[in-house]
């Protein structure tokens, strides 16, 4: 067996086993995430490059999975909120089961007389509650009935009497000087309801890792144990492309001279075929 042979079947043997170690049909080993072919496995994973493309690998992964739980997490939630709607009512657009019967609009219309009588009796009863309402809890309000003088006879006198007599109108209405006079409105407090779709705040895994995993120095005997392990790179594939280019001509080699003896072999049976010549 020769050296060549030897040299295969060592290699054969020393296939690496990695999760990211893969090797061509011709026999190369090959980084897959790094995409790059590799000479020496155990050196190539200490580089910078096959370290940024793991961490870029864990991070693509980690966010497809983050993604994929969101998606389902908003799909139960809507799934859960069209199972409430649908359930929520329990007729046409809402309203109760048989609402729309004939006993059920008899008792409306019975009740809604019901509830005009009483508004008529509110409506006639409103005026007098009003204003003892109003008189008793604005004091102000209440003023002493005008006292006519005696008439004198003369016309124009008696009206200029009767304007005196008259009460003098109110210039500031509002109670309260220090606050200007205004209309109130009822405003009846609720409870407001807000749905929003989740936001994830997805962080770049990738700049976490370099800014937590930064780059140390290099040392005087890790930079010479580096150049040692380039160099015996460097001289492994010397020896194999010497290697590929010695099968390569042995391969030429063979084949002329397949085809030297085939052009003998023609030869030879050409001069076999042709008649001898007998001298007399």
């Amino acid at each position: 067996m020769d050296a060549r042979s030897l040299l295969r079947a060592k290699k054969a043997e020393a296939r690496i086993e990695h999760p990211y170690a893969s090797y061509t049909s011709r026999g190369d080993l090959r980084c897959s995430v790094c995409a790059v072919p590799v000479k020496q496995w155990d050196a190539h994973i200490l580089t910078k490059q096959h370290r940024t493309s793991v961490a870029r690998e864990k991070a693509l992964a980690e966010r497809a999975s983050t993604k994929r739980a969101a998606a389902e997490q908003g799909g139960n939630m809507k799934r859960q909120k069209v199972g409430s709607t649908s359930t929520g009512g329990g007729g046409v657009d809402g309203l109760p089961a048989g609402f729309f019967s004939s006993e059920n609009q008899r008792n409306i219309n019975i009740s809604s007389t019901a509830n005009d009588d009483d508004e008529e009796a509110q409506e006639e009863e409103e005026p007098s509650t009003t204003s003892t309402t109003t008189s008793r809890k604005d004091p102000t309000l209440i003023q002493p009935a005008p006292t006519l003088p005696a008439k004198t006879g003369d016309a124009d006198l008696d009206d200029f009497l009767a304007s005196l007599a008259e009460p003098e109108p109110n210039p500031n209405p509002n109670p309260n000087p220090t606050l200007p006079g205004s209309s109130y409105t009822t405003t009846i407090s609720g409870v407001a309801s807000y749905e929003a779709a989740p936001i994830l705040n997805i962080v770049d895994t990738q700049t976490e890792v370099e800014e937590r995993d930064p780059e140390p120095e290099e040392t005087e005997a890790e930079r010479r144990a580096r150049l040692a392990r380039e160099e015996r790179e460097e001289i492994m594939g010397r020896l194999e492309e010497e290697e590929r280019a010695q099968e390569d001509a042995d391969d030429r080699v063979a084949a002329l001279k397949a085809r030297m003896e085939m052009i003998k072999k023609r030869r030879e049976a050409k001069a076999g075929s042709k008649p001898k010549i007998v001298k007399a």
